[in-house]
């Protein structure tokens, strides 16, 4: 028996032995790395502290049925950008405050796809926001650096209705003094031949029976011109089968022409500006290089 359990400990003796001489190697972690993924680290970390740096805007997320927003024919996913020509970065509750003081109209600058547009607002527009996304917010920010916004005293207010056929009226809804003075011209002007007719018709008849009867007529198609411009416009476009569009403002109406072109390549007017498709396609070979090498 002593002699068996000598023989098992020489064994296990000999098979530590023969273990250690051939102990195992880990191999050492391979330190290379390449050097252009190092860089895209990089900028990808750079990119993402922008994105944490960049405060939010606020973006449409809702219309309701009866509000202001939807009477400015505004739009979902429309971004509100700038307040008064500052860059709005605060809070649903903060932008209600501003637009509530009394007597106050604020410019809105929107962001809706990649055009930036003004509007006036006279209240708060009553419809549901969310906070853009950091990529988003990014998109906006540059292209804030390019648009130019004027004091709110420059600019005016436009009514655009648009027909089927893509066909733009424009109405300028400030005052004329063409409508009081010579409310005929002023209906030439617009191309309100229906009513032109029968105003000519009330002045001549009016003229028939006495030249007094023909002056208080005058005077009070003159008041009720001046005072109705607007409606009277706004009435006979739809007639024509025009429909609401777009609500702008803008310092006159080459720019709403250029916006309108902008949101709708397609779309026509009577009068359109000298080299307005050259200047398009100039921003959009700036927006895309890309594009202009095809």
């Amino acid at each position: 028996m002593a002699e068996n359990s000598l023989n098992d400990e020489i064994a296990k003796a000999l098979n530590s032995s023969i273990g250690d001489e051939n102990p195992v190697i880990q191999e050492e972690p391979n330190t290379e790395y390449d050097t252009n993924d190092s860089h895209q680290s990089a900028s990808n970390e750079t990119t993402n502290n922008e994105l944490k740096e960049t405060a939010s805007f606020l973006k449409i997320s809702e219309l309701k049925l009866k509000c202001r927003g939807k009477n400015l024919r505004l739009k979902e996913d429309d971004i509100i950008v700038a307040i008064d020509g500052k860059p709005f970065h605060g809070t649903i509750l903060e932008m209600v405050n501003i637009l509530s003081e009394e007597n106050k109209k604020s410019l809105l600058t929107i962001k809706r796809k990649d055009v930036l547009f003004e509007i006036i607002a006279y209240g708060p527009l009553g419809t549901s926001f969310k906070f853009t996304s950091p990529e988003e917010t990014l998109e906006v920010e540059k292209s804030l650096e390019n648009h130019q916004i004027f004091p709110i005293g420059s600019y005016q207010i436009y009514e655009i209705l648009r027909d089927l056929r893509r066909k733009v009226d424009i109405l300028d809804t400030n005052p004329s003094f063409l409508a009081w003075f010579l409310p005929p011209v002023w209906l030439i002007q617009h191309k309100l031949w229906e009513v032109l007719m029968v105003t000519i018709s009330v002045y001549f008849i009016t003229l028939s029976i006495a030249w007094w009867v023909f002056a208080i007529t005058w005077v009070l198609l003159a008041i009720y011109f001046n005072k109705g411009q607007v409606t009277i416009l706004r009435s006979f476009s739809i007639y024509r089968d025009n429909h609401f569009w777009l609500i702008l403002a803008a310092p006159d109406e080459n720019s709403v022409q250029k916006i309108c072109k902008q949101l709708d390549p397609k779309c026509s007017f009577d009068f359109q500006i000298e080299g307005l498709e050259n200047n398009l396609n100039d921003q959009l070979d700036k927006n895309n290089p890309s594009l202009s090498s095809i």
